[in-house]
This record gives C-alpha cells, sequence and structure tokens, in this order.
C-alpha cells in the first residue's frame, strides 16, 4: 500500500500522504461492500441466463473433445427424393447433416427424424449403425410432429418470460408438459414471477409477449440438444428451486438413471426430455393466449400461460387462425398433463 501511496504521490504533489491513503481505503471498502451486496442481491434473469449458456457451452465442447478418433457408421436412408446408404461419422453426423447430403429440400421439410424407428432431434447426433427416415408436417401421421410442436411451443413460453419483462422481476420456469395434449387446443407453460404471479395481462401486454416469439420464429433459430450429468444440471440450475427438486426424479428416469436432457435456442436453456423440432423455421404463427394465476400444495402460487403455434407447412387462413386463437383462450378444464390417450391427432 505505501509504494501504491508514493507513487501517487509523485502524480498528485499537492495531496497529503494521509489524505491519499484515506481515499484509497475507502475506495477498497466501498469495493468490498459492493461486492458483499453483489452476493446477498437476488440474480437477475440475464445473469442467471448468460451462466447457463456458457455451461451449456463448456460442456458441449468437453464432450466433443472426448472423440479421439472418428468412426464411420452407415445409415440406412428411407424416404424422398429416394434411398440411399450414406457413409457419417458416429456420435458427430446428424439426420440432418445427412439431409445436407440429399439433392431435393428435404433438410428444409424435415422437423424430426426416426432412427431405428426412435423419434429423434435433427441435430442430435448419430450412435451408431441406423436406419433413418424424416418427419414432415404433411405426412399422412403427424401424431409424433404434432406433440413436438406443441413441446416446442412451451418451450418458447419460458423464452419469452425469461427475457421480456424488467430484469429485476426474477422469472422461474416451473415446468411444461413433456407429452402434451394436442387435443387440448392450446400448448402450455407454468412460470413462477415472484411479485407479479397474480398479474392478469391485458390484451395489448399479450400480443407484446407474442412479438417476442415471433421475433424467434423469424430468426429460424435451432434447438440443441445435450445431455449432462445429474451433478451439472443441478449446478446449472440451482438458482430454481423447482428444477432442484425435479431434476433427480429426471435423471433418475433416464435411460442411464443419471442424465439430464437440456435443450438450448440462443442463450436460453432448460431442461426437457424433448424430441424439439429442428429450428423455429417450422413455425410460422405464435400467440400467447391466456395468462391467469395458479395454486397448487407443492409449488404454491405461479401462474399458467397457454399459448398457441401454426406450423409453416400448415399455414390457414387468418380467420381460421382467429377461431383456434379464440379457442386456446379457454381455461383448460382438464389437466394438461395428463397422458393422452390418443395415438394420432
Amino acid at each position: 500500500m505505501s509504494c501504491c501511496v508514493l507513487r501517487k504521490v509523485r502524480d498528485f504533489s499537492n495531496v497529503s500522504r494521509q489524505s491519499l491513503c484515506r481515499q484509497l481505503c475507502t475506495s477498497v471498502a466501498k469495493q468490498e461492500d459492493a461486492k458483499n451486496n453483489a452476493l446477498d442481491c437476488p440474480k437477475r434473469n440475464s445473469d442467471i441466463r448468460t451462466m447457463r449458456n456458457q455451461m451449456f457451452i463448456e460442456e458441449k465442447k468437453r464432450q466433443l473433445s472426448l472423440i479421439r478418433r472418428v468412426e464411420k457408421i452407415k445409415v440406412e436412408y428411407t424416404g424422398i427424393p429416394e434411398d440411399c446408404t450414406l457413409q457419417m461419422n458416429k456420435d458427430l453426423s446428424t439426420p440432418y447433416n445427412c439431409a445436407m447430403h440429399m439433392k431435393s429440400n428435404i433438410k428444409t421439410l424435415a422437423a424430426l427424424a426416426l432412427v431405428n424407428g426412435e423419434v429423434w432431434d435433427m441435430h442430435r447426433p448419430l450412435e451408431s449403425d441406423c436406419s433413418l427416415e424424416f418427419l414432415r408436417f404433411r405426412d399422412s401421421e403427424p401424431a409424433q410432429l404434432n406433440r413436438a410442436c406443441w413441446r416446442t411451443g412451451s418451450f418458447i413460453l419460458g423464452y419469452i418470460f425469461d427475457r421480456a419483462l424488467k430484469d429485476e422481476n426474477r422469472v422461474d420456469i416451473l415446468r411444461f408438459p413433456n407429452n402434451p395434449v394436442v387435443e387440448d387446443g392450446y400448448f402450455c407453460c407454468d412460470i413462477d414471477l415472484g411479485s407479479l404471479n397474480s398479474w392478469q395481462p391485458l390484451q395489448e401486454e399479450l400480443t407484446a409477449l407474442s412479438i417476442v416469439g415471433t421475433k424467434l420464429i423469424k430468426e429460424s433459430a435451432t434447438f440443441e440438444r445435450l445431455d449432462v450429468d445429474q451433478e451439472l444440471a443441478l449446478e446449472m440450475f440451482k438458482d430454481n428451486k423447482y428444477k432442484c427438486q425435479q431434476i433427480p426424479d429426471v435423471a433418475k428416469s433416464s435411460v442411464t438413471g443419471s442424465h439430464v436432457t437440456l435443450y438450448k435456442v440462443n442463450d436460453y436453456v432448460d431442461v426437457t426430455t424433448g424430441p424439439l423440432l429442428e429450428s423455429t423455421y417450422h413455425l410460422f404463427q405464435f400467440t400467447v393466449t391466456k395468462m391467469f394465476p395458479m395454486t397448487c400444495p407443492v409449488n404454491g402460487k405461479f401462474v399458467r400461460v397457454q399459448g398457441i403455434a401454426m406450423p409453416r407447412a400448415l399455414q390457414i387462413h387468418y380467420k381460421a387462425y382467429e377461431l383456434l386463437t379464440e379457442r386456446a383462450k379457454r381455461i383448460g378444464l382438464q389437466d394438461p398433463y395428463r397422458e393422452s390417450v390418443q395415438t394420432s391427432e
């Protein structure tokens, strides 16, 4: 400290050593107080979002670094423009990469894939020799795509509220249906808005929220999937008490018994088993239709947000969409987390 003071005195000869030392000590004390206050104050939504995004990116890099040698796998594709066999890279190549090798615009039309008969994300790496098909919204059996569309809509609702409100208003995503019931006519997401849990927005405010989702759709933002250990997931979501309660059960129900599946769009990360659509390009219209307060013994007070979206491949007349929007404003009479009894929609 004395050396610092002497150097300062040479620059400010008219300031006494005692006065300068007092100023420096006061400055250091203020900085320490600011650090302590920052630790005590609740984190802002943007800070939490940045932290989770960075941890997602670093873990993805770490997992890729574990691939020491590139192995080839055989992919037997069935569908348009023609059946073919592809040689791809194990744990690196994705169904989307396979679509890039085909002459038609299938990579634009395909929203999901079937790998060995299992529904698969377009950007999820292939793990072994497999059969491959692509799912499009105009297929004769769109059940899996319909559920993925609703699941993606719920994910986007979380994205919207994570950034639409003032940064100091903490937003914690409780949950949304991993197996949505499409026949209800809306998707939903349960959110803890803290002091705003009693907020009942005006139509103008719902429109403003919808615009945030519409902007994301126009970006054609890709949904990235990543499987992580339970410990890392708990660290990423340590600021969300609801996720900390859910993650152990999610990990226990996974194939390995210890992994949690995360998805990321832009810098927003959340937990869901998926699958989600390839990107927001596959959606065309998006509307936040209803928001109302709820209370339950487990989670206390929160809000349920409902919405509706239409796929780009199934654009309809605006009057028809208005009717669907009005239907989606109804408060659901049945639990949206119940299992769907239908096998196709």
